[in-house]
């Protein structure tokens, strides 16, 4: 009796991990492209403003767009690298 507890009990912390492995993964997937999607959103504003000569908006637009293009690639390289390690460690 006492072995089958253990073992519940085991199973359920072992469920629990992985099913906070699965959102992590989703996080890091949803935070990749939260940044690209913002670097899309400040390029579009950087050409609305070059069409309407405002050249300091577009200025400012365009650096937010490859600070955002950069976060997304670092995100990336760095998530690459934590999904390697747990597909190395995870899933049975």
């Amino acid at each position: 009796q006492v072995y089958r507890v253990h073992w519940l009990r085991a199973k359920a912390l072992r469920d629990r991990w992985k099913e906070e492995m699965t959102l992590v993964q989703l996080e890091m997937d949803w935070t990749c492209h939260y940044f690209s999607w913002r670097a899309t959103q400040w390029g579009d504003r950087m050409w609305e403003s070059l069409e309407k000569r405002l050249p300091g908006h577009a200025c400012y637009s365009g650096r937010q767009s490859q600070m955002y293009s950069l976060l997304a690639q670092d995100a990336q390289a760095a998530f690459q690298d934590l999904q390697s390690v747990s597909i190395e460690t995870g899933d049975e």
